[in-house]
């Protein structure tokens, strides 16, 4: 098992600070089908695949 770095803790921070960013965000606009089932979702995802590159990043 790898060590915990600083990548780690920097990719980590990252995603949770988007997460609770896009969660805010979902309860704060009015309802709307396209925003919470096709905007907020794919938002996660891409922010997910950001902080797992941040975590893999070989610099």
């Amino acid at each position: 098992m790898k060590s915990f770095s600083t990548k780690h803790l920097f990719s980590i921070s990252y995603w949770l600070l988007s997460w609770a960013l896009l969660v805010w965000l979902n309860f704060s606009i009015e309802p709307n089908a396209m925003v919470h089932f096709v905007m907020i979702p794919a938002l996660l995802l891409i922010t997910g695949l950001n902080a797992a590159s941040l975590c893999n990043k070989k610099c």
